[in-house]
């Protein structure tokens, strides 16, 4: 029974601890170096979405969800997964996320392969 409850005790710490990770990706994010955009990433169904809070660009409007569906993967401290969206065109991607060691949120939006896609870096603002 010790045996069983020690466990069950690791399994939820681990859990815990993944999810705190996992939320670490919670906040307002503003674009970089451009400063021209902040979005706030969010958890929302067991994943993370993010929808835009301001912008200097009239075609990215306030309240567009951007980002969709990022799920934290604990192995590789990341959110994969997920999708992001293009407001202006309309258009899909592929999007995975990573926090450098700086505190830059780094979001790579890709089709088909990643080496191809395109990094937008951000910095927390709240």
């Amino acid at each position: 029974m010790k045996y069983f409850t020690l466990v069950i005790a690791t399994f939820f710490s681990l859990y815990a601890s993944a999810q705190t990770q996992g939320n670490s990706i919670v906040g307002k994010w503003m674009k970089m170096p451009k400063k021209d955009l902040i979005i706030e990433v969010y958890e929302s169904g067991g994943g993370y979405n993010g929808k835009i809070q301001w912008s200097s660009d009239s075609s990215k409007p306030k309240g567009y969800v951007i980002l969709k569906n990022l799920q934290f993967d604990n192995d590789n401290n990341s959110w994969e997964n997920g999708k992001i969206y293009d407001p202006r065109s309309g258009s899909e991607y592929k999007a995975t996320a990573k926090l450098k060691p700086d505190g830059t949120l780094e979001v790579l939006g890709y089709k088909g392969l990643k080496f191809i896609g395109s990094k937008k870096s951000f910095k927390r603002v709240m």
